[in-house]
């Protein structure tokens, strides 16, 4: 949630702001810096689990991302490992494993394929919870100066 709080010491008035409305958000390019943000800041994945948990449907979406997202990688780097391995081994000395060479290819293929659909469920669970945390109340209390002199006032 998103507090906003101002205090005008002078003795004028006194301005308190609370809005109802709290959102994820990502950075244009996830893939580039990796995770959720909010508020500028990359949360963890327990955080957004935390955050996400008044909305079920977009937590067992981000879950279910985040499995794949972690297997994609388990999957993928050690296979580029091997597939790597393999293709240095052929350049260095000619001579290379077609059996290591196909794991490895195939690895890296289906580990990237769970990488970026994992990326894809994560990223479509924070636009769902956003979607409907925009359909929260959002309220702003005031305290000081009114039309009709000092007063409080909600506004929604």
């Amino acid at each position: 949630m998103k507090r906003l709080f101002f205090l005008f010491l002078a003795g004028i008035a006194t301005f308190v702001s609370v809005s109802a409305q709290s959102d994820l958000s990502f950075t244009s390019s996830m893939w580039k810096r990796g995770g959720v943000w909010q508020d500028g800041a990359r949360i963890k994945p327990a955080q957004v689990r935390e955050v996400m948990s008044v909305n079920s449907e977009a937590l067992q979406q981000y879950n279910s991302g985040r499995s794949l997202f972690v297997a994609g990688q388990v999957i993928a780097y050690p296979s580029a490992f091997l597939l790597g391995w393999d293709l240095g081994a052929r350049i260095g000395s000619g001579e290379g494993n077609g059996t290591l060479l196909g794991i490895g290819a195939a690895g890296v293929v289906v580990g990237f394929i769970f990488y970026f659909s994992g990326e894809n469920k994560m990223k479509n669970s924070v636009q769902l919870y956003n979607s409907k945390a925009s359909d929260a109340v959002s309220y702003q209390i005031n305290f000081g100066f009114t039309p009709t002199g000092i007063g409080l006032s909600m506004q929604f």
